[in-house]
């Protein structure tokens, strides 16, 4: 396993000060400015970004923010802010730990250095655990029900016990009766009942009664429970029987969407037209705030998209999930066709994922006529 720690070039006193300290610590720790190709943050491996108002100046900055994405996607990022400057776009909003007092700064090491050795254990991580669903519990009627199922099982079996003994006495009489040359028959057998009860000075009705009335409680109880488990086995079979439900599925051929919630108004409209022509639409579903929760969901329709729409704008080229999400089609090698529906320069880093492709100038379109204009687009790309 080996510990990156992704830095601008001038934060890398700050970088060697955690580096000892994590060395101290068992941890194999590789220092990584951004000037020199390092190896792909493997399974094994986790990625610390320490981020200051320096990165964002830093000429390495495209390839530090790439690093710390990928290790993102593979849930092996720590984000570790040693000022209050902001972040770049696409890593303000994710979990981070606070480094930024220089008084407190050992604590902060300790906590990246607990932080890596959960992600080492399999251990819910200090910085994701508050976001983290916990572990999946029965609810609490089904598990009221497994209680008492055992406790009606336990009942039914003791309730059998005398009568199985009774059954197993009387065959061993029996058995006995039927050797020799005089096999006996029912009246031998009821006199060996009798001459058990006998022995305990219990007279031989109370004997005959007690025994019948073990082996008649102990065939109830074996009925019940057959009955229970047959009425098991065929709840089974019928939930077998029934067709499992549909299971999401990846977009095939369709197209992601992908904007800023601030130009839902603008992009909703578009999107109904292109659904209406019966194109296959993706787009994020939930409202923008926050890096948890949509990952999975996402990442499974934009891998599964032919083609990922990005509706380019001012509050879009601000926005975290939209560089996630093009970072993501990027990842997964997805043709990406920037739609402008406002006359907006993209910044470089976003220029670096649309090098080469061709921008849709939708604003200069007459408004009534865009969502024709973007699903015929839609049409043609899908």
């Amino acid at each position: 396993m080996t510990v990156f720690l992704a830095h601008a070039p001038a934060n890398r006193d700050s970088a060697e000060a955690l580096e000892r300290f994590l060395e101290r610590r068992g941890q194999f720790v590789e220092l990584d400015d951004g000037r020199t190709a390092m190896p792909p943050v493997q399974a094994s491996d986790t990625l610390v970004l320490l981020l200051t108002k320096d990165v964002a100046n830093a000429p390495t900055r495209l390839r530090l923010e790439q690093r710390a994405l990928d290790a993102w996607a593979e849930q092996r990022l720590i984000v570790v802010k040693l000022d209050a400057s902001a972040a770049p776009v696409g890593l303000r909003d994710l979990p981070s730990i606070d480094a930024t007092s220089e008084t407190k700064r050992d604590e902060a090491w300790r906590e990246i250095a607990s932080d890596i050795a959960a992600r080492t254990e399999g251990r819910p991580t200090p910085s994701d655990a508050a976001s983290r669903p916990p572990p999946a519990r029965a609810p609490a009627r089904q598990r009221r029900t497994g209680v008492r199922g055992a406790a009606f099982a336990l009942g039914l079996f003791l309730l059998a016990l005398p009568g199985l003994a009774v059954a197993a006495t009387l065959v061993s009489i029996w058995l006995v009766n039927r050797i020799g040359p005089r096999p006996g028959g029912w009246p031998e057998l009821r006199a060996g009942v009798a001459a058990l009860g006998s022995r305990f000075d219990i007279p031989p009705p109370v004997m005959e009664g007690a025994s019948a009335a073990a082996l008649v409680l102990a065939v109830v109880a074996i009925w019940v429970f057959m009955g229970r488990l047959f009425a098991k086995g065929r709840q089974k079979r019928r939930a077998e029987a029934v067709p499992a439900p549909a299971q999401e599925s990846e977009a095939v051929n369709g197209v992601f969407i992908c904007f800023a919630w601030a130009n839902a108004a603008t992009v909703m409209p578009v999107i109904e037209a292109a659904k209406q022509r019966g194109r296959v639409v993706w787009m994020d579903g939930k409202a923008e705030g926050g890096a948890d929760g949509w990952a999975g969901e996402i990442a499974r329709a934009i891998r599964g998209a032919a083609d990922v729409v990005v509706m380019c704008s001012k509050a879009a080229f601000e926005s975290d999930h939209v560089k996630r999400e093009i970072y993501l089609a990027d990842r997964y090698r997805k043709r990406l066709v920037p739609v402008l529906i406002e006359d907006a320069a993209p910044p470089e880093d976003f220029e670096y994922f649309f090098a080469g492709a061709q921008f849709l100038k939708l604003f200069e379109t007459p408004e009534a006529e865009r969502p024709q204009v973007l699903a015929a687009a839609l049409g043609a790309n899908a």
